[in-house]
């Protein structure tokens, strides 16, 4: 009886002790957790101090702003696609929609875009060979040049041709990376074609001067890019001049160094302009280091003799000066008296590429001449007298974008070098280039002659490139409104004709022009040009009589 009471007592013991130690178990978990609790809650509300809520409103200011980017950036502009451009886009947005309420407000149901040198938005018709050997070159063998059909699609010369280029871009297709000078068979189709156009020697240009870029604007900028190596430097550039030229200087934070075209003389080069210009730069304090030369002309549509073109590259040499030789429109030359001469041929015939005493950049592009292929992007220059560590560096400036775009680089191959004579698409080839030229040609003719016959305009003609650039008497209330808007009086003048009629034009002041003079650069692409001219009369005429006083 005692053991067993003791025995019962122990056991109580043994469970009380049990409990007492589960209930400290019990308690120091439920501490534990509220510790837990408590840490993790005060860490939140310290986060949420620290992180403001998404709907509450930033308190820092945004690094990227208008205050903030690049003077020089701001400073660019580029007048082809500037303030008219944009609105004129606006306007056909707005006629795209007949419902909206602003439609109705135009007299007119289209834009006819003539402010920019971009022939297939114009309803010029692509070349059919190239197009034929693009379309093989994009397509998988097994369903283009190998196909057992293929034949049946594409000519044979456009299948042989395709077939060589692909071996060209190494079997990869134009899907893959090329060389960042570009693919070098298709630079050595660019070294033949320059070649036999200005009559040198076979194998005389180096196809490691040669670099195909992405139309011959990324050439003209990489060039400049080495040339203005800080704010002291400039480049003389003609007035008027293609705004390309005025945004990378401003965008470079170089010196525009203008030199006047004559305009009474078809806009042609004089000799003691450029000396005047040059000598007033240094006396300034510039350190003038090239010459852009635009030939045939843009805005002005001139084309310059040989002799004219021979005196530029002698002044450059005599002067130390980069020529930058800008021949985009090297194929639209109309005039029979006319012919287009390289600064490339006129150094070559003076001697001084033999003599190395030249330094020579040449640009060209199939966005124009009778190719008008803008959209592919494809360009070239070749540099003479560039020394070899400075060729590197552009290699290196080039290879930063790995390459230009290889379409690109397949179209300016096919331009310079077509179909020969005897293969299955040279007649049809060479009828369709001929076609596409006589057209320009008519509406050069049309376009200089009939804004030349406008009372209150003068416009020399048009014997090269793609443009014509009026002078136009401005009313003295133009003037006046004008400077009240704080606009040039021709951007009020091309404003009023894109509301009124339609037609988009780009402000001569955008181009550089002698004080006083007012006037705005149209091309003569599109197929509607008779009826622009008769519109661009009837519209002087009633902007006249609105700001006469």
């Amino acid at each position: 009886m005692v053991a067993r009471n003791e025995s019962n007592r122990q056991t109580k013991v043994i469970s009380r002790r049990r409990n007492a130690v589960v209930s400290i178990l019990v308690m120091s978990a439920v501490m534990i957790s509220s510790v837990r609790v408590v840490a993790a809650s005060t860490a939140a509300k310290a986060v949420a101090a620290l992180t403001p809520s998404l709907t509450d409103k930033p308190t820092h200011h945004k690094r990227l702003t208008i205050e903030t980017i690049s003077n020089n950036l701001k400073a660019m502009e580029y007048a082809v696609r500037g303030k008219i451009a944009i609105e004129a886009d606006k306007i056909s947005e707005e006629l795209k929609r007949p419902s909206s309420s602003s439609s109705a407000d135009y007299p007119f149901d289209h834009i006819i875009y003539t402010n920019i040198g971009n022939p297939h938005a114009v309803q010029q018709k692509a070349l059919t060979w190239p197009r034929q050997v693009m379309a093989l070159l994009q397509l998988p063998d097994a369903i283009g040049i190998n196909h057992p059909e293929a034949h049946r699609l594409f000519p044979p010369d456009a299948i042989e041709r395709a077939r060589e280029m692909k071996a060209a871009l190494g079997g990869h297709g134009i899907g893959a990376y090329t060389h960042s000078k570009g693919v070098r068979e298709f630079r050595e189709d660019v070294a033949r074609f320059i070649e036999e156009r200005d009559g040198a020697k076979r194998g005389s240009v180096d196809v490691e001067n040669i670099f195909l870029t992405a139309g011959a604007s990324e050439a003209i900028s990489m060039v400049m890019t080495a040339l203005i190596k800080d704010s002291s430097c400039g480049i003389m550039i003609p007035i008027p001049q293609y705004p390309l030229y005025s945004a990378t200087l401003d965008l470079l934070g170089g010196h525009k160094v203008g030199y006047y075209l004559d305009e009474q003389s078809i806009w042609g080069m004089n000799i003691e302009e450029l000396e005047r210009s040059l000598a007033e730069a240094k006396s300034n304090g510039v350190n003038v280091v090239a010459l852009v030369l635009i030939n045939p002309g843009n805005p002005t549509g001139q084309v310059l003799s040989s002799q004219e073109v021979k005196d530029i590259v002698s002044f450059c040499a005599r002067n130390n000066l980069v020529l930058l030789s800008d021949e985009v429109y090297q194929e639209n030359v109309y005039r029979e008296e006319d012919e287009f001469f390289s600064s490339r041929r006129a150094a070559d015939e003076l001697g001084l590429i033999e003599k190395d005493a030249i330094q020579l950049c040449s640009f060209h592009s199939v966005s124009k001449g009778v190719f008008g292929e803008c959209g592919q992007r494809g360009g070239y220059v070749e540099m003479i007298g560039i020394p070899e560590d400075v060729n590197d560096c552009f290699y290196k400036l080039a290879a930063s974008k790995l390459c230009s775009n290889a379409p690109g680089q397949a179209m300016v191959s096919l331009m310079c070098k077509g179909p020969n004579p005897g293969d299955a698409s040279y007649e049809s080839h060479e009828r369709e280039k001929k076609a596409v030229f006589e057209g320009l040609k008519e509406r050069a003719s049309i376009v200089s002659q009939g804004l030349d016959n406008i009372p209150g305009f003068s416009c020399q003609p048009a014997t090269g490139a793609m443009y014509c650039f009026p002078s136009v008497h401005m009313p003295p209330g133009a003037i006046k409104a004008s400077n009240e808007m704080g606009l040039s009086p021709d951007t009020l003048y091309a404003l009023d004709l894109l509301q009124t009629k339609g037609i988009c034009v780009v402000p001569a002041s955008g181009f550089g022009q002698k004080a006083g003079r007012f006037g705005f650069r149209t091309t003569f692409l599109s197929p509607e040009m008779r009826t622009v001219v008769d519109s661009i009369r009837d519209h002087y005429e009633k902007f006249c009589a609105k700001y006469a006083d």
